[in-house]
This record gives structure tokens, sequence and C-alpha cells, in this order.
């Protein structure tokens, strides 16, 4: 009979690490159940990787203060009405959060990969790419983004799956040049435009010359240098505006610009940078505050103290896979 540990399934691997280490630090071990644990991490090369980020889950959760310790076990799913009445001694429930967090991060990053578009040209979470076009345009990539790319006598047609590129145009009359988005078509001749996919809108972005955004709906529009426009799954087509050209465009230059942005605006933009992380605001008044200033996204490690040291809060780092905000206290005078 399969021991109930066993298990080598991708999307309860961290369930089952924790489950390890529960059972091998805070009980008592008979012989067998050594032997079933060293099968265990024998069977695979990521078990002993996740029976160690298990330990380290395990004594960050440790120095943990009361009030953390709440917050995390208001995030785990409570037992069922017909589940057992018993009370849930304390690391049982450090372990279930442990658990219950790895997990998470094991099937997002898995997500992340096995959902991510086939495409030509694709950049991970963090990274960016320049790729050169045999027309002699070019496209740069930035973070988490996936493109095809598809070159005929006729036409240049390019499809962003998702994420975010900038596209210089070399001047071809005869084959106009069209990126697909979202299901709509930017056609542009000659120019230089910003494209970039989000959950629920598309925006695109001229820095040179025009483009012609175009909807399945037969909706379109012209975009000029310097403005933008934002459209919605087909659904609706936004109003040109201008924009600020050097925030827009800071990425290139491996920097995030932000100008009196709301706190969860920031972080939801630090999210696209860096994978595995969990972000809970423990003071509905932390959404208010306003964030001004640029950043390096090749040293990311600094933005979240330069939160702490600009804005009344407090960090609460685990792991460096979650993150608990509070406001912080005003020292005493």
């Amino acid at each position: 009979m399969t021991h109930s540990m066993g298990t080598s399934d991708p999307n309860t691997l961290a369930s089952t690490a924790s489950a390890w280490l529960v059972r091998m630090e805070t009980g008592t071990v008979t012989a067998d159940e050594r032997r079933l644990f060293a099968e265990w991490l024998s069977e695979d090369p990521t078990h002993p990787a996740a029976y160690r980020e298990a330990e380290q889950f395990w004594r960050a959760l440790d120095g943990l203060s009361a009030d953390d310790i709440r917050e995390l076990d208001r995030c785990l799913p409570q037992e069922s009405a017909g589940a057992s009445t018993r009370p849930i001694l304390p690391w049982k429930r450090l372990s279930a959060l442990a658990a219950s967090i790895l997990l998470v991060a094991a099937i997002g990053a898995w997500l992340a990969v096995a959902w991510l578009p086939v495409g030509d040209y694709r950049t991970a979470m963090g990274e960016q790419r320049t790729v050169a076009l045999s027309d002699g345009s070019t496209v740069q990539l930035n973070t988490d983004s996936a493109l095809s790319i598809t070159m005929t006598d006729d036409a240049r047609r390019l499809t962003l799956h998702r994420g975010e590129a900038f596209f210089t145009v070399a001047l071809d009359s005869s084959r106009p040049f069209e990126v697909t988005a979202d299901h709509a078509v930017i056609r542009a001749l000659g120019t230089a435009f910003n494209v970039r996919t989000e959950r629920d809108h598309t925006t695109v972005t001229v820095a040179e010359h025009g483009v012609k955004v175009m909807l399945e709906s037969d909706a379109s529009v012209d975009v000029l240098a310097g403005e933008r426009i934002q459209y919605h799954h087909n659904q609706w087509l936004g109003s040109v505006e201008q924009t600020d050209m050097t925030r827009t465009l800071a990425w290139r230059r491996h920097r995030l610009m932000f100008d009196h942005d709301p706190l969860p605006v920031v972080l939801a933009e630090l999210s696209r940078y860096r994978s595995g992380r969990l972000v809970f605001l423990r003071d509905p008044s932390l959404n208010e505050l306003l964030v001004t200033g640029s950043f390096d996204t090749d040293r990311l490690d600094r933005f979240l103290p330069a939160l702490e040291e600009s804005l009344p809060v407090r960090i609460v780092s685990i792991a460096d896979r979650i993150y608990l905000f509070y406001r912080s206290r005003p020292e005493k005078s």
C-alpha cells in the first residue's frame, strides 16, 4: 500500500514536503516512517529541494509575532462543518499555512509556464529581450511576454500574446506592419510604438509618427506621436489622450517610475517583475498612500526598503515570499 505522504504530484509537492517536515520535527518518528521519508526524498530530485524550502518557511514562521500569525491564519481555509471539532494545535496551523503558501507558489509557477502562449520569442518574469527582424525592424520585449512573427512578401504580421513590447518599424510601404493584440490590430508604417496587454485592457502608446488601431467590431482610430489609447477585448475603444512618454517607456531603460500613484497600483506593477509573492495590506488606509519615485528593475531588492523609508509603513517579510504591510506607528519623542 502506498504511504499517504509518498505522492509526487506536482500540485501537492509543497503540501507533502510540509507534512513530512511536521512529522519529522514535531512528533515521534518510527523506523518505518524514517525509511518511507528517505524513499520519498530519493524518488525525485525536486523532493529534497521542496523539503528544504519547507524548512525555510518553518523557520520564518516560527519568528512571527502573534498579530502576524493571526493575519496569516485568517488566510487559511477553516475546517468544514462536518470535520472534527477538536482544536487545531498552533504548530499544525503554522504547518498548514506554510503548506498553503508553498502550494500557491508552486501552482503559480507551474501556471506561468503551462499557460504562457506559445510564441516565437518569450521572456521570463523580470527578463527583457530585443529581437531584430529580417526587414530591419526591432522589437523590445518587456517582462513576462510572448510574441509570434510572420513575415511574407506582402505583409509583416506579429502577434503579442501577452506582456509588453516596443516596436521600432522599418519603412516598407509595400508591406504593412501589423501587430495583433487582444482582438485588435495595430497597423503602422515607419513608426515606433508600445503595446501593453493587461488583464482587462490593452494600451497602445505612440512614440513616433502614428498608428491605426482597429477592433474586430470595425471601430478604428488613428493615434499620433505622444498619444495613447486603451481598448478592452474588442468591446470598447477609449479616447485618444496625451501621455507622459518618459514614464510609459521607462521600462526600456530598466526603470519603474511613479508619480503620486496609489500603493496598490505600485505593488501591482512590482508584481510584473517579481513572481511568487503574496502581499497583504493589513490597514485599509494604506490604499490611500501615494508613491513617487524611480526604481531600477534590476535592483528591485531595494524597492520595499525604499517604501519603508518614504512611507509610514512597516513591512514584514516571510522567506522572501509573502509580505504583510502595516501602518507604522510614529516614534515617541
